[in-house]
């Protein structure tokens, strides 16, 4: 396992912040020009809420990695802004009484909480549609074609019923919500723990990396790897997350700890144990940075040095 250096972290942090001040001054107006002022104040305030900004970075990241260009191109902040609108939009929607019930993210009041389950409905499908519009703004090129089709794919395929939705009911259907779970869930527990979350946490994961490289000229000859390292990572996210769960405290993770097991949810740490599956989150890592080395240049640290920063993280 790599150290997280100071340099590391000082380049998520300019990554962040780059993206940061893209999306406030670009993406924010949308919002607030002709949209209903209180669905707007909703809006801005689950994106102004924290969080990690961690899928625009991993959109950037790919664009960039492999000395491909020294600063993201606009249709790579477009595009990490359309995995942050939509990644939003699920949070709220994730939060809801209908679904996992919870009153903090981020360290303050979820958006139904702020304002009103039916607020938080609209707000969450406007930043899901506000995202593919986003999307659509890529400049297409004329010597590829398939470009802008594939983006709305990739995107698509993180985001509906393929990735993220598809994944989120099939976890509310082994929640017990419509009755006892099918009978093929409770026979293969591990293969239906990661085939959901491959799909709810993983899917949006993969289509932040895919998207910033299919922008690339050489998209073609890295897309295979750039999907087994997205697959992975997704794991490892998962993984991460059941463990604060567990172990984590409220002021760091910013939402409420213990939930999954008040629930009596299927996770990592339920299925596995902590200790295998802190067993996990190292394998993962060592098999993570290896890829890395087919994605990003030796004197490169970003994707190297990412699964350690994931695996170590406390919210």
């Amino acid at each position: 396992m790599r150290q997280v250096s100071s340099e590391f972290s000082e380049l998520i942090s300019q990554r962040k912040a780059l993206f940061g001040r893209y999306f406030v001054n670009h993406i924010y107006p949308l919002i607030q020009k002709n949209t209903h002022k209180r669905l707007a104040s909703a809006m801005l305030y689950s994106l102004e809420a924290g969080g990690k900004k961690f899928r625009p970075i991993l959109t950037i990241s790919s664009f960039l990695a492999n000395g491909n260009e020294s600063e993201p191109s606009k249709d790579a902040l477009l595009l990490g802004a359309a995995c942050e609108l939509i990644h939003t939009y699920s949070l709220i929607h994730d939060d809801l009484p209908s679904m996992d019930n919870d009153d903090l993210r981020r360290g303050i009041p979820t958006c139904h909480v702020k304002f009103g389950e039916s607020t938080a409905i609209l707000a969450g499908d406007g930043l899901n549609a506000l995202g593919f519009y986003l999307a659509s703004r890529v400049l297409p090129r004329e010597d590829d074609m398939s470009l802008l089709p594939d983006i709305f794919e990739i995107l698509h395929n993180g985001a509906g019923i393929l990735g993220m939705v598809g994944g989120q009911s099939e976890d509310l259907e082994l929640d017990g919500r419509f009755g006892p779970p099918p009978e093929s869930a409770t026979q293969n527990p591990q293969e239906t723990l990661t085939r959901i979350h491959s799909r709810k946490t993983g899917a949006l994961i993969n289509s932040a990396l895919l998207l910033g490289n299919r922008l690339r000229r050489d998209n073609k000859s890295r897309e295979d790897v750039i999907l087994s390292y997205g697959n992975k990572l997704g794991l490892l996210f998962q993984l991460t997350d059941d463990i604060l769960d567990v172990e984590g405290i409220q002021s760091d993770i910013g939402k409420t700890p213990g939930k999954d097991a008040d629930k009596g949810k299927l996770t990592y740490v339920t299925l596995y144990g902590m200790e295998d599956s802190k067993r996990q989150v190292i394998t993962l890592i060592e098999e993570l940075e290896s890829l890395a080395e087919s994605i990003e240049s030796p004197n490169e640290i970003f994707f190297k040095t990412l699964p350690s920063y994931l695996g170590s993280r406390k919210n």
